[in-house]
């Protein structure tokens, strides 16, 4: 008995079924885990780079603002609130499945703004493709209003 016989009879009905399980349906359904997790990354990290951003713009220096009418962050105080609003805002991610991260906070005093940078590690539920990176950046700006 041939292998093309073999495969045209109903015993190779299975080996048939078998292909289209391997090669279309489990890869749909690894798609089908992924997809969401990728979103419900990219969501938590923009809303803790939002946090973030926006804690940072808290840390403005009111005694130079005072004195001289212009507004500008205090470096290390921003760093650091940006940093502990992006962990506390994290609390529902799972650390070791997404290794989220904070890469980097800029401050562009001209445009009075802050600008936080964060990124997430994915790997895919099938381990045959490498992880992928998810980047976010949120923008926040400051200001100081005279009543």
């Amino acid at each position: 008995m041939s292998i093309i016989t073999w495969l045209q009879n109903r015993r190779g009905d299975l080996v048939w079924s078998t292909l289209v399980i391997v090669t279309v349906l489990l890869p749909l359904g690894g798609l089908s885990l992924d997809v969401p997790r990728y979103f419900l990354l990219r969501s938590n990290l923009a809303t803790a780079a939002d946090a973030a951003a926006a804690a940072a713009a808290q840390c403005v220096d009111a005694p130079h603002f005072q004195n001289t009418g212009e507004t500008r962050l205090l470096p290390d105080c921003a760093l650091a609130e940006a940093r502990d609003a992006f962990a506390a805002s994290l609390h529902n991610l799972a650390p070791a499945t997404y290794h989220p991260r904070f890469v980097g906070m800029s401050i562009d005093e001209g445009r009075d703004e802050v600008t936080v940078r964060a990124a997430g590690d994915l790997r895919l539920i099938f381990g045959l493709t490498p992880a992928f990176t998810v980047h976010v950046t949120a923008v926040s700006r400051y200001r100081m209003i005279v009543r």
